[in-house]
């Protein structure tokens, strides 16, 4: 006896919603879509500072391809926490009580320092620099900061000189704001500079995987574009 072959039509309603279903499979490491994964990308490299990355709670839902996600995957030496006060959190904590690190928040104010006016006089220290980096929009990151007074009480880092942001596909609130990846970047350059770190070019790999992003975003946003030329008159 034959065997029985069934056969099923797909309406193309059915079709349509398996192709955007394939569309939404996202990466569980970078936290984009699948067909846009920048893992490939990717190289991640030790640092002597250490990093924690304070992303917001509002940026971590809104913005799961934001660029601090891949600026952690860039960096060994790094860690992400989720919030919006820190002031009780235990990991922090424990970070900020621990002999062996010198902490800093990543944020400008009129007493902020940079590795310019620091150079090499933390090296005598024997501690390992610990920087809070925080993740969000300027009000977030004001917010996030006022309320988490142990990282309130933090010495601020800055940089020695003004960036300009490379985020063609996102409008930056203000001249001098950059993306965090690109705070990340530009911080490994002056700590390079000031002698403090001795990366061999390594962190070149964080501007790389930020221009991969944004070079991915504006093709696709082309893309939408001429799908819906046809519809314009």
């Amino acid at each position: 006896m034959a065997p029985v072959v069934q056969t099923f039509m797909l309406k193309k309603t059915d079709l349509s919603k398996e192709v955007q279903s394939a569309n939404r499979e996202e990466c569980y490491v970078c936290y984009r879509a699948k067909k846009n994964c920048l893992c490939g990308s990717i190289k991640p490299f030790p640092t002597r500072m250490r990093f924690v990355i304070l992303m917001h709670a509002k940026e971590a839902k809104r913005q799961k391809t934001g660029t601090a996600r891949l600026a952690k995957l860039c960096l060994k030496n790094a860690e992400l926490l989720i919030g919006t006060d820190f002031t009780r959190d235990e990991r922090v904590n424990s970070l900020l009580q621990d002999p062996s690190y010198y902490p800093l928040v990543l944020y400008p104010g009129p007493e902020a320092v940079n590795f310019k006016t620091l150079g090499k006089d933390l090296s005598t220290e024997g501690k390992t620099l610990l920087i809070f980096v925080i993740d969000g929009t300027w009000e977030c990151a004001r917010r996030l900061l006022y309320r988490s007074r142990n990282l309130r009480a933090l010495p601020r880092l800055s940089f020695s000189r003004g960036y300009t942001s490379q985020f063609a596909i996102k409008k930056q609130p203000r001249e001098h704001c950059i993306s965090t990846i690109e705070a990340l970047y530009y911080l490994c350059k002056e700590a390079e500079e000031a002698g403090y770190e001795n990366l061999k070019a390594q962190s070149e790999n964080l501007i790389l995987v930020f221009k991969k992003l944004v070079e991915t975003q504006l093709n696709y946003s082309k893309g939408k574009g001429r799908r819906g030329s046809g519809l314009r008159s």
